[in-house]
C-alpha cells in the first residue's frame, strides 16, 4: 500500500513569533521600529522551510503585507517556493493570499 502523502502549508509569520522575546528584539533592533516577517513551510505543525525576512511597518492588528510597503516580500516568497519545489514538493492548492499555498509529496 502506498504511503499517505505529506502536506506542507506556507504560512506568514513575524520573525520571533515562536518566541516573544525574539520578536521584541527584532523590533527594537530595527532603526524605524519595523517588524520583520518571513514565510515558513510547515509540515506536521513544525517549520521545515524558512524564507529570508522582509520589513513591514509595525501596526495594530493583522494587515496582510503588500510588496508596495513590504519590500522584498515577493522575492522572499519566490525563494521559499524554489526551495520547496526543488525538494520534491508539488503545489496542490492556493488560498486567497499569494502565500497561501499547499504542497504535497509522498
Amino acid at each position: 500500500m502506498a504511503a499517505e502523502p505529506k502536506t506542507l502549508r506556507v504560512e506568514l509569520e513575524e520573525v520571533g513569533a515562536r518566541h516573544w522575546w525574539a520578536a521584541l528584539l527584532a523590533t527594537l533592533a530595527s532603526q524605524s521600529g519595523n517588524a520583520y516577517m518571513r514565510f515558513v513551510g510547515v509540515v506536521d505543525g513544525r517549520p521545515r522551510y524558512v524564507s529570508s525576512t522582509f520589513p513591514v511597518p509595525r501596526t495594530w492588528g493583522t494587515v496582510p503585507p503588500q510588496e508596495a510597503w513590504a519590500p522584498g516580500m515577493t522575492a522572499s516568497l519566490a525563494e521559499l517556493r524554489r526551495t520547496i519545489e526543488d525538494d520534491g514538493w508539488h503545489e496542490v492548492g492556493r488560498g486567497q493570499q499569494s502565500w497561501s499555498l499547499t504542497y504535497q509529496r509522498r
